[in-house]
């Protein structure tokens, strides 16, 4: 799917429809009206755009060139703020045109996000932990909005995710450890869970896009956005209408068997999507599958990154309760508490290790496309 680059023009329909009805209301009832003008509005030379990716890496660390840079964008940083706060977000997609529909360049958000970050550590840094944790739940926030119908908004918006528990890792270990602000801390994630962030309405918006690029009318932009070689598009081109519902039921067919193995246990569903992944690249050559085949999703990567995104989220849940011990009783707890939310991807508790700056939380299972197993450090003062 396209990729839009001109703000401009998508900020003027959004900004118009919008406010149809309200003509003076703000902020309007549409948060992507509000991403769009702050993207639109945004500007950050590569100097200063490698500096805040460095930043968030933590390669760096806050300088005087960053503190003003923030400071000249608090406008667009307080754009973003009001629009997380909007329950509703409708970026404007026309999906119906599969391959073609024109998206919101999504780039423009992560560098939005990076923005945020670095006020967020010159906040944490001048010792005003509240505030920069608002600023964590309403990119949370952001996070959730962006997570659309599709695949790509739902890895960008996990990626956000991923960025601030980081942020909120080291705000944790740097913040007084007491327990009115290990409370508030917990409440503001409970809220931030109430809100809906799963990877369903990505596989189901997904199935329903490539269903609709597996049709006689769309076969030629499907097959010029596709990337495959010439030979290949000209047999995909030749396929009568037949053939062409058998690839549409052949698709349907292998989706079921994504969306159920979703819904599995890591171990079992990585196995699950491997042997559908073997059976697609057996059947690549079927004229009865290869249309279907070519709009096949990176399913295996994709199930590993939401496995790791909600055993992150786990990670941080369980160390605020380690915390919580820590100030009710002066000392970490031996062993790990019973009834902890738990890696994923072993389906078991985190290996707990206490350490002379504070402790680790280790899965017990590994990311199996990566061989690699996780593990969340955490200081304590």
């Amino acid at each position: 799917m396209k990729m839009l680059n001109n703000f401009n023009l998508v900020l003027l329909a959004a900004v118009f429809l919008s406010m149809a009805d309200h003509a003076y209301s703000y902020p309007p009832d549409n948060a992507a009206v509000l991403y769009y003008k702050a993207a639109m509005l945004y500007e950050v030379d590569s100097n200063m755009a490698d500096m805040l990716a460095d930043l968030q890496k933590d390669n760096i660390k806050v300088n005087d060139k960053i503190k003003e840079f923030v400071k000249k964008n608090r406008h667009i940083i307080n754009i973003v703020l009001d629009a997380s706060e909007v329950k509703n977000c409708d970026w404007g997609v026309d999906f119906s045109q599969g391959l073609d529909a024109v998206m919101p360049s999504l780039g423009s958000f992560r560098k939005l996000t990076y923005l945020l970050r670095a006020d967020i550590k010159i906040l944490a840094e001048n010792g005003d932990y509240e505030t920069a944790l608002n600023r964590c739940m309403s990119l949370y926030k952001m996070a959730r909005h962006i997570n659309d119908r599709i695949y790509i908004s739902y890895l960008v918006s996990i990626s956000i995710n991923g960025i601030i528990n980081n942020c909120i890792m080291q705000i944790m270990s740097d913040m007084p450890q007491d327990m009115q602000s290990l409370t508030r801390l917990k409440n503001r994630l409970i809220e931030i869970d109430s809100i809906p962030f799963s990877v369903k309405p990505a596989l189901l918006g997904e199935r329903e896009a490539m269903l609709m690029c597996i049709t006689p009318e769309q076969l030629p932009d499907t097959v010029r956005l596709s990337g495959i070689d010439k030979s290949a598009q000209e047999t995909i081109l030749s396929l009568d209408e037949a053939t062409i519902e058998r690839n549409r039921e052949y698709y349907k067919n292998y989706y079921a068997g994504v969306i159920a193995a979703f819904d599995m246990p890591y171990v079992q569903g990585y196995t699950a999507l491997t042997d559908l992944e073997e059976k697609m690249k057996k059947d690549a050559n079927d004229p009865n599958a290869m249309l279907a085949v070519i709009l096949s999703p990176a399913a295996q990567k994709i199930f590993s990154l939401s496995i790791r995104f909600e055993t992150h989220n786990n990670a941080i849940k369980t160390a605020i309760e380690l915390y919580m011990v820590k100030a009710k009783t002066g000392k970490l707890s031996d062993t790990l508490p019973a009834d902890l939310p738990g890696d994923l991807f072993s389906g078991k508790p985190f290996i707990y290790e206490k350490t002379a700056e504070g402790f680790i939380l280790r899965c017990q299972g590994q990311d199996l496309p990566k061989n690699e197993t996780y593990e969340y450090k955490f200081k304590v003062k």
